[in-house]
């Protein structure tokens, strides 16, 4: 299956389950479109799969004064 349509199953797979935005960022210099696709649709799976912790902050926001 090539990186597009893995992403399209992906992509409903979580639609199923709720997701209605998954954000990514990419740098500029992150590789090529398909070794793009490819990493989104491993990041994809291991959501499904429970994979993935949830982010809990880098602790570096002030309290307002």
């Amino acid at each position: 299956m090539n990186a597009k349509a893995r992403l399209q199953a992906l992509e409903a797979a979580l639609r199923k389950r709720g997701v209605v935005d998954v954000k990514f960022f990419f740098t500029k210099n992150g590789g090529s479109l398909s070794e793009l696709a490819t990493d989104a649709a491993d990041v994809l799976q291991a959501i499904l799969e429970g994979r993935t912790r949830k982010f809990t902050g880098l602790n570096d926001m002030k309290a307002p004064a």
